[in-house]
């Protein structure tokens, strides 16, 4: 028996596939040919909310927020009860500092979607992000561990384990979809270059995008995996049948996760670093590589992992291309310049009030606001609004939108002081700006995701000046203004600083690391965590060696 489709039902169906064939473009980073395919849908049906979804999906991708959320509202205005939309419009709202409206709209769309995994975590994403509360964090993350990840868990298949010897040379796996020019690329270089083949054999599962960065990490690794296409029942096998025993998750909630895979139980220890800071509120993921200063031992309770204590948590290699300007621009050019490197995401409307109270203080000082935005009338139309809103002379603020790393690494030469964010501080983007010789200026906070900055600085003991309230950050910049002397010292002195820190001993970082995963290895043949410090002995006598079989 045969049936054909109606008409409208075969214009649903073409129009299904050619969402799904634009979709794949995105991905692929082809945005400007998306964008002209969808054009033309829309002019055959205007008024179809899923392809005007779709236009906004790609702007977001752009981080082009303004037209993303024009089509988003513009989807939204003819299906009101849109979850997919709500969603990409929440991290609109998010990227663009309008925080509240951000968590009031993911809220709303998993209530109508309560079974869509990326809704729940896109909300535990921004709730972390946002909420001062690090309770409140845990409790959004557990809305989708205990939706999507622990009942994956529960289904797992047994894990077979043939070589349980305490010293055996362990296999490691890195899951990640960002070994290419990116932040998470920047603390493994290293990482991976150090790593002892004696001690560990080193597996990459790798689903990113790669570029000419990806070709170098690939040559650090004797086993190089790309998976991009492989499903998350084909991934867990690839590394069930690699014989995995320590699986790293570079990731967390950010984009190209496998987290399902880690819920399928790929490996009996499963570890998350670097990638993401909160928690992610899944019982699969057994540790979280961290240090005391970001986030001690009395911070476990904020944790569905169990923290694991590293003297420093993670190695920095500088870019290849950072030419070092010693002496601060403001002596030649006669005035002082702020500068803000972190993304947009992190940019409140607090914070922009903040620096504005800088500049009205300091009336010769320039703001130079580095943004996402691939372009500049982009960034234009998504700051110079907030930038009006909060106060600042529009002539002494210029705003920035994103540089290639080269054109990044030179913001030295033109500006004196970085300052950085709050509540979500920065990273990478702080070493970067120390590597310059930028003096910073940060807020001080407890949990990590805030307080990455000022334990770099304190871990340094020079650098810029950790302020303890908004008023304090106020006159600790307007001090580094005051003082060109002290700006130039840092300069002169930044990369030997840099250099004798922890951060890039790298030898000692991947070495502690190494010892770290065997005594997570230790910690499951003896069937319990009572080893969550890398400064701990190994202990290794106690322990039988040998081959067995065992299933978990």
């Amino acid at each position: 028996m045969s049936f054909v489709l109606s008409e409208p039902a075969a214009k649903r169906l073409d129009m299904v596939r050619e969402l799904a064939r634009i979709r794949q473009m995105v991905e692929r980073m082809q945005f400007l040919e998306a964008l002209g395919d969808l054009a033309q849908l829309l002019a055959q049906d205007p008024h179809n909310a899923q392809v005007w979804m779709h236009i906004g999906f790609v702007y977001v991708r752009m981080s082009i927020w303004p037209q993303a959320m024009e089509a988003l509202q513009a989807a939204l205005q003819i299906e009101p009860r849109m979850p997919d939309a709500q969603r990409l419009l929440a991290m609109a709202y998010f990227c663009i500092g309008q925080r509240q409206r951000a968590c009031e709209l993911i809220d709303e769309a998993v209530r109508s979607k309560k079974g869509d995994s990326a809704h729940w975590m896109t909300r535990a994403y921004i709730h972390a992000h946002i909420s001062s509360d690090p309770v409140k964090a845990l409790a959004v993350a557990r809305d989708w561990g205990r939706r999507f990840a622990d009942p994956l868990t529960r289904q797992a298949k047994p894990l077979v384990v043939r070589d349980r010897s305490p010293g055996k040379r362990l296999r490691i796996g890195y899951v990640t979809a960002d070994f290419r020019q990116h932040s998470v690329a920047f603390f493994m270089q290293p990482v991976l270059e150090h790593h002892d083949p004696q001690n560990v054999e080193v597996h990459v599962y790798s689903s990113g995008q790669p570029d000419h960065f990806t070709e170098r990490m690939r040559g650090l690794v004797p086993f190089w995996h790309e998976v991009g296409d492989l499903t998350e029942e084909e991934l867990l096998q690839r590394i069930r049948s690699d014989g995995i025993d320590v699986l790293v998750d570079l990731s967390g909630y950010t984009q190209g996760n496998r987290l399902g895979v880690f819920a399928r139980r790929a490996a009996p220890v499963q570890v998350t670093w670097i990638g993401y800071l909160p928690t992610l509120g899944m019982k699969a993921m057994d540790y979280r590589l961290v240090d005391e200063s970001i986030a001690p031992a009395s911070h476990a309770a904020y944790y569905a992992e169990s923290l694991f204590q590293l003297s420093c948590s993670a190695s920095y290699v500088p870019p290849d291309y950072a030419p070092l300007c010693e002496q601060p621009p403001m002596l030649d050019n006669g005035y002082p310049t702020l500068i803000s490197l972190n993304s947009s995401a992190k940019i409140t409307d607090d914070m922009l009030r903040l620096w504005a109270r800088v500049l009205n203080e300091r009336q010769d000082a320039r703001l130079i606001i580095m943004v996402k935005e691939q372009s500049g009338d982009a960034a234009q139309a998504h700051m110079q609004p907030r930038v009006q809103a909060a106060g600042m002379p529009l002539d002494r603020v210029s705003v920035l939108h994103q540089q290639s790393l080269n054109r990044f690494m030179e913001t030295g030469h033109i500006a004196d002081v970085a300052l950085d964010t709050a509540p979500v501080s920065g990273g990478t983007t702080s070493l970067h700006a120390l590597w310059m010789g930028l003096s910073i200026v940060c807020l001080d906070a407890e949990r990590g995701v805030e307080a990455c900055t000022a334990r770099t600085l304190q871990s340094l003991g020079a650098g810029g000046i950790v302020a303890k309230n908004e008023d304090a950050y106020v006159q600790a910049a307007l001090e580094l203004m005051n003082d060109p002397e002290r700006l130039q010292l840092q300069r002169l002195h930044c990369r030997a600083q840099m250099q004798a820190s922890p951060w890039m001993d790298h030898a000692a970082r991947v070495k502690e690391v190494e010892k770290a995963y065997r005594l997570m290895w230790l910690n499951w043949l003896d069937g319990k965590k009572s080893r969550l410090n890398a400064g701990l002995d190994l202990g290794l006598g106690p322990l039988q060696s040998g081959l067995e079989e065992d299933s978990i």
